[in-house]
């Protein structure tokens, strides 16, 4: 039987990089008058996060993207699109490359290209933008994944491993990348600090085709959940002057309440228990909810180290994460099987398997 496998992970990230005092500087320069500084600090410690990439940092002999004084907005949504297009780019095509070397294929070989993103839209889209940037067949078959939140990798991995065991010759690009600081909020609203606090910048692609599972991961499958009453827990949404988050303080409840039985009860068609998990890739929308996770899967505390490390060096940056984290588990030789589990708007959750 053949298998969807991940050939291969590549990652890339903005030029610009913040240590964590470089983001308190940052973010207190837009914060509005009437907000004391201390509580940006405060999150910032409590955040989990060292350093992160930030696409929208100024840099040296360059106008700032965001500066104080503008009407307690910033830039336009238009603005804040032509950021993410630019960075986008930038990054997608060193993640691309990346995974095109790692998996030791030329890029006339690939046949569909799944891109994914909640930061930024287009068209002609990143996907044909990197089609004809990494000269790939112009015949390539082009999915988006738009707007799904930090959970996308899982939707367009579960593309990518259809479309892999439907057509026996398929070699599928998958690239997530997301530029969130395109969206920074300017407001004193504390869901809105916190999303300022822990979204960064970052792009990850992966080759999927099919191979031999006892040599590479494969996919296994992919499981979703919409979490009953709590779509207004979490939101994303388009306004005048960038896209608007809402984050409501109990999700990690919810998560820690709804997630182990969910991924109990999936596992059951792999005949696998928790307790058969070797690698866990939390996506760490924050500390407390890789900690809620844990605590609803009752699997030990170190499980979420690997997310725990990349929120630390490299902020949530929503889709992008999941494959940082993927990449870990495969750069550590980490045991299989793996388990990923990602959030988003709705409350929704997605879970990948690999064997």
């Amino acid at each position: 039987m053949m298998h969807a496998c991940i050939h291969s992970i590549g990652c890339a990230n903005p030029t610009q990089r913040l240590t964590r005092e470089q983001w308190i500087e940052m973010a207190s320069s837009i914060a509005p008058k009437s907000l004391d500084r201390a509580v940006i600090a405060r999150l910032a410690e409590r955040s989990g996060i060292d350093g992160r990439w930030c696409a929208s940092a100024q840099q040296v002999g360059e106008p700032a993207f965001f500066q104080a004084g503008q009407d307690g907005q910033g830039p336009t949504t238009a603005q804040r699109m032509q950021l993410w297009a630019s960075a986008a780019r930038q990054m997608s095509m060193e993640a691309c490359s990346q995974a095109i070397d790692r998996a030791k294929i030329s890029g006339r070989t690939i046949t569909h290209v799944v891109t994914a993103s909640c930061t930024g839209f287009d068209a002609p889209g990143l996907d044909a933008w990197l089609i004809e940037n990494l000269s790939l067949s112009a015949e390539c078959r082009r999915i988006n994944v738009g707007f799904m939140g930090c959970h996308a990798a899982v939707n367009a991995l579960a593309i990518a491993r259809d479309t892999t065991l439907a057509n026996p010759d398929a070699v599928v690009l998958v690239c997530c990348a997301e530029v969130s600081s395109a969206h920074l909020h300017y407001g004193v609203r504390l869901d809105q600090l916190i999303a300022n606090t822990l979204f960064s910048d970052g792009s990850a692609a992966v080759i999927v085709a099919r191979g031999d599972p006892s040599v590479l991961p494969y996919i296994a499958g992919t499981h979703s959940i919409m979490i009953p009453n709590s779509a207004g827990e979490m939101a994303w949404r388009i306004g005048d002057n960038g896209f608007e988050m809402t984050l409501g303080a109990r999700v990690p409840e919810i998560l820690e309440a709804r997630v182990g039985e969910w991924v109990r009860r999936a596992l059951a068609n792999y005949s696998h228990t928790v307790e058969d998990i070797q690698g866990w890739a939390i996506h760490p929308g924050g500390p407390r909810v890789i900690e809620a996770v844990i605590a609803s899967l009752s699997i030990p505390h170190e499980s979420g180290d690997a997310s725990r490390r990349i929120l630390r060096d490299f902020g949530n940056m929503s889709s992008a994460t999941l494959l940082f984290i993927l990449r870990e588990l495969l750069d550590h030789n980490v045991a299989r099987p793996w388990v990923g589990l990602a959030f988003g708007p709705g409350l929704a959750g997605e879970m990948l398997v690999v064997g």
